[in-house]
C-alpha cells in the first residue's frame, strides 16, 4: 500500500475526507473487502491516540454556521421570541453528535496523521516494548511526535510546532507516576533528534508515563532537573502501528 492510499483510509476513518471524496470511497469500500479490512486496522491504530485527543467546545461562530445548515423551522402556531430560541437551541442539540465528532476527528487528524504518516514506520519496529506520544500544549495541535523503542534504547522525535524561546533549550523529560524527571536530552524546533534512553529505562515498561518539554537554559538543564516551565506534555502509549 502507498503512503497515499494510507493516508485516504486514514483520512475516511477520522472522518475529514470531503464529502465527495467520502462518497466514492464509501462506494468503493462496500465492494472490497480487502479495503474494508484496512478500514477495521487503521481504526484500531489511531483509537489509542484518538482518547488523547480532549473534546473541543467550539465557540459560538460554530452554533451560527450549524443553524444557517440546518434552516429555519417554522413553528406550528405563531411564537414569540422565546419559543423560537427555544426551538433554534433543541435544533441544533439534535446536532451535537455530529459536530462534537468533528472536532474530534479534527483533533485526531493531527495527532493521528502526525504519528503514522509523517514517521516512517521502519525505523522503530512495533513491539511490546515500543512507544508513541502526541506531545502538545493542552488542546492545541503537536509540538512533537516521539517514538521509544525501549528495546533499542532509542527516542525518535519529530517536531511539528515545537517552539524554542531565543537564547534557551528545549529538554525533554520521562516521568514515571511517584518517579523523579529523567531527561531524555535536548530537542529542536526545525529537525528530528534521536536520542539514547537512560540505562535505567532500558527495557523497561514505559506506557502510561508521561513525556515533557521544558524551557531550560542554553544548553541543558544545569540541576538535572527540569528548572524552566514545562510548555509541552503527552503520554506514552503502545504503538499501534
Amino acid at each position: 500500500m502507498t503512503e497515499e492510499e494510507a493516508a485516504r483510509i486514514a483520512e475516511y476513518v477520522l472522518g475529514t475526507l470531503p464529502p465527495e471524496d467520502r462518497a466514492a470511497f464509501e462506494r468503493e469500500l462496500a465492494a472490497d473487502p480487502a479495503l474494508k479490512a484496512e478500514v477495521t486496522a487503521w481504526e484500531r491504530r489511531l483509537a489509542g491516540l484518538a482518547a488523547q485527543v480532549p473534546p473541543v467546545e467550539p465557540g459560538p461562530q460554530v452554533w451560527a454556521t450549524l443553524e444557517r445548515a440546518i434552516g429555519p423551522e417554522a413553528p406550528a402556531a405563531p411564537a414569540g421570541p422565546a419559543v423560537l430560541q427555544r426551538s433554534a437551541e433543541a435544533r441544533l442539540l439534535r446536532s451535537r453528535a455530529r459536530w462534537r465528532s468533528a472536532a474530534l476527528a479534527a483533533g485526531a487528524l493531527a495527532a493521528g496523521l502526525a504519528a503514522f504518516l509523517l514517521l516512517p514506520r521502519s525505523e522503530l519496529p512495533a513491539r511490546p516494548d515500543s512507544y508513541v506520544a502526541v506531545v502538545n500544549r493542552g488542546g492545541d495541535l503537536p509540538a512533537l511526535i516521539v517514538r521509544v523503542d525501549t528495546r533499542a534504547g532509542l527516542v525518535q522525535v519529530r517536531p511539528v510546532r515545537a517552539e524554542v524561546p531565543a537564547d534557551r533549550s528545549l529538554e525533554l523529560w520521562f516521568v514515571a507516576a511517584g518517579a523523579a524527571p529523567r531527561s531524555l536530552g535536548l530537542i529542536d524546533a526545525d529537525d528530528r533528534k534521536r536520542l539514547a534512553i537512560p540505562e535505567a529505562l532500558r527495557g523497561t515498561a514505559l506506557g502510561g508515563g508521561t513525556l515533557a518539554v521544558s524551557v531550560e537554559p542554553a544548553g541543558g538543564s544545569p540541576t538535572g532537573a527540569p528548572t524552566g516551565p514545562v510548555v509541552y506534555s503527552g503520554t506514552l502509549i503502545d504503538d499501534p502501528s
